[in-house]
C-alpha cells in the first residue's frame, strides 16, 4: 500500500501470522530486510514496525521488571542477613532450584484426583 505520512512517501508491507509464532517471523522479516537493504534508494529506509515493535518493547519493560525485582529482594535479603554475600549465594541457587522443581514436577506428572 502507497501512502503519505508527514510528507513523505510510505510504502507499507502488511503481512499475517497465521499458524506461526510472532517472533520467528520477525526474524526472518529482518533477515530479508538486511538482505535487500543495499536495493533500497539512497535517502530511504526501512522499518519494522506493527506487533513486533509492541511484542519487543513488552519484552524490554518485563526483562527490566525482572532484573528490578531481583535487585530488590536482593537488596531486602541484604538488610534481612546484614550480609553481602549470602544473600548472592541465595539468589545465584534459585535458578537450579526451580529448575529441579520443574524437572520433578514434569517427572511425576500431574496427578490430581480433584472431583468437581
Amino acid at each position: 500500500m502507497i501512502s503519505q505520512y508527514d510528507i513523505q512517501w510510505l510504502v507499507q508491507i502488511y503481512a499475517t501470522t497465521q499458524g506461526r509464532d510472532l517472533g520467528a517471523i520477525a526474524t526472518e522479516v529482518r533477515t530479508a530486510i538486511a538482505d535487500t537493504v543495499k536495493d533500497v534508494p539512497k535517502g530511504s529506509s526501512v522499518f519494522l514496525l506493527g506487533q513486533v515493535q509492541t511484542m519487543n518493547s513488552a519484552f524490554s519493560g518485563l526483562l527490566f521488571g525482572l532484573l528490578g525485582a531481583i535487585v530488590l529482594v536482593y537488596l531486602l535479603i541484604v538488610v534481612n542477613f546484614q550480609s553481602w554475600s549470602d544473600p548472592f549465594v541465595i539468589i545465584t541457587a534459585l535458578p537450579a532450584a526451580l529448575a529441579g522443581i520443574v524437572w520433578m514436577l514434569f517427572t511425576t506428572g500431574p496427578r490430581c484426583r480433584c472431583r468437581r
